[in-house]
């Protein structure tokens, strides 16, 4: 599986043209759980 598609530009230099569609689930799944253990956190944090 390619995770990242690369390309030669006129010089013979390789580009980095995009990711994988496939492994768009990682940050959007690192995003969601950063979102809830912070929340949790902050409950737990809470002056009474």
């Amino acid at each position: 599986m390619e995770f990242f598609r690369f390309s030669k530009n006129v010089w013979g230099q390789e580009m980095l043209l995009g990711m994988s569609w496939d492994i768009l689930w990682l940050p959007v799944a690192a995003a969601f759980a950063f979102i809830i253990i912070h929340q949790a956190i902050r409950l737990l944090n809470r002056p009474s």
